[in-house]
């Protein structure tokens, strides 16, 4: 196992990954949390899931859901700053656009902060996501979603990483490699 050396003021590694549904973030984030002697993974629809009353779902966007979007990012990054207080690394699994990247940015401003998109062409993230089951609505969500990071990805303070012909560990050591240098 490895540890990250701390290049810059502000201690340990943070990297947010983020992307459509079924881009593998939840998957990459746990594996690359593995390659370290002290990691954590946050998954924010895990912290959006404990609002019980009230809980919207995160589209199409409204007020309410912009409140709870941008609640769930503080408690994430609350929970970040915890861990990395204590030497851990940290990982957070998040689906985030401009507004939710710059709360991320702003609040890990100084810090090792790195954000990694992870952009498969839609054909391979339609057939990831037929394979996990039968929800249309979600699957015309990840549409949606990838229409929308196709728009930004390059306007946006990101690295992108196509993962489309990569198997996990290919796209996990592709990350690994970029915030270990």
């Amino acid at each position: 196992m490895d540890t990250i050396k701390n290049t810059q003021e502000g201690g340990n590694i943070i990297c947010l990954i983020t992307g459509p549904a079924g881009s593998g973030k939840s998957s990459t984030s746990k594996a690359l949390a593995r390659k370290f002697k002290r990691s954590a993974v946050i998954e924010v629809d895990k912290l959006r899931a404990m609002v019980i009353g009230g809980y919207v779902r995160p589209w199409p966007h409204n007020e309410e859901v912009d409140l709870q979007l941008s609640l769930s990012a503080k408690n994430a990054c609350d929970m970040a700053t915890n861990f990395m207080e204590k030497g851990f690394n940290v990982f957070i699994d998040d689906v985030v656009g401009r507004k939710l990247l710059e709360q991320y940015s702003n609040f890990f401003k100084g810090k090792n902060f790195q954000t990694f998109l992870l952009m498969p062409s839609l054909e391979s993230l339609l057939n990831r996501f037929d394979d996990r089951g039968n929800d249309r609505e979600l699957r015309e969500r990840t549409v949606e979603l990838y229409k929308q990071f196709s728009e930004k990805k390059d306007n946006l303070s990101w690295q992108v990483v196509d993962s489309s012909t990569q198997t996990l560990e290919e796209t996990v050591e592709q990350i690994y490699k970029k915030i270990t240098t």
